[in-house]
């Protein structure tokens, strides 16, 4: 009779399915492979069952897998609330958190709630704005976090994930075939080195282009794309399905990356603010785990 299962063994195995991969996940757990192959052996080998088809490249969920996968999330969740609650029994205060428009949405949202139900003490503040602007505000001590693009600022980050940026048009369009390429940047006063560096090399390939459109909101220049005004840059999380990403096989330079990282304010010393830290780095550094 099986008495126990191993959590450590559990959060391997769910890291497996969610990736499809030993190779992707051994890497994020920071474990060799054969080490992680041993533990989902042993785990198959008490469950008496298979967990995973490994007939493919993918390593899929088997019945058994998934119905195993359910139960271990929630005993990995439950186990993580626990010790997250008792760490945070005296913790409050309210914290000033900034992010960045890009990613104010979502996974973000999804784990500031959580937080916020296993904090119940401490008051979150969100600021939406632009990654110069996030850094400005740090630097003022305005916000004790920020989540933003590390490349407009010198102050120290903790590295959190890589974020493409792409060309996108409407599905309906095609104005590669235009001169001049009619195109939706960022206005000409923003730091974005990454838009600017890709527009340069537009024009020493002999590419003429007309800027139809410039705003720093997301949701401004998702909806002058989608409208078909023109062949826009945007982060690769942020494109929706009427849009076509345009690659380097159109023979267009493509945009930089952007690092995105966690800025920490110098008065931001207390409790709340250091829990909050600490809770955002234990998640979002997954996400190579992308799907903030």
């Amino acid at each position: 009779m099986i008495e126990s299962l191993s959590l450590d063994q559990l959060r391997s195995f769910v890291t497996i399915a969610e990736t499809g991969s030993y190779t992707e996940a051994a890497e994020r757990l920071y474990r060799s492979q054969p080490a992680l192959s041993l533990q989902i052996k042993r785990l198959e080998e008490q469950l008496s069952t298979k967990l995973f088809d490994r007939s493919g490249r993918v390593s899929r969920l088997t019945e058994s897998g998934r119905l195993l996968h359910g139960y271990a999330v929630r005993m990995l969740e439950l186990n993580e609330e626990a010790l997250a609650r008792l760490s945070l029994v005296e913790a409050r205060g309210t914290v000033r958190v900034g992010v960045l428009e890009e990613v104010a949405h979502g996974r973000l949202v999804r784990l500031l709630t959580r937080f916020g139900r296993l904090a119940a003490e401490i008051r979150i503040e969100l600021e939406v704005s632009t990654s110069w602007e996030l850094a400005r505000m740090i630097q003022a001590n305005d916000l004790c976090l920020a989540i933003a693009n590390t490349a407009y600022s010198e102050i120290p980050a903790t590295p959190l994930w890589t974020e493409p940026y792409v060309w996108a048009q409407s599905v309906e369009a095609d104005f590669l075939q235009e001169r001049p390429v009619p195109v939706i940047i960022d206005p000409v006063d923003s730091p974005c080195a990454g838009c600017r560096a890709a527009m340069t090399q537009m024009g020493d390939n002999g590419i003429e282009t007309d800027v139809v459109f410039s705003s720093i909101s997301l949701l401004a220049t998702q909806a002058a794309i989608r409208a078909g005004l023109g062949l826009g840059i945007i982060a690769e999380s942020a494109v929706t399905d009427d849009m076509d990403v345009l690659g380097p096989e159109t023979g267009l330079p493509q945009p930089l990356e952007a690092r995105i990282g966690l800025y920490r304010g110098t008065e931001a010393t207390g409790s709340a603010a250091e829990s909050l830290h600490e809770f955002l780095v234990a998640h979002l550094q997954q996400r190579e785990l992308a799907g903030v």
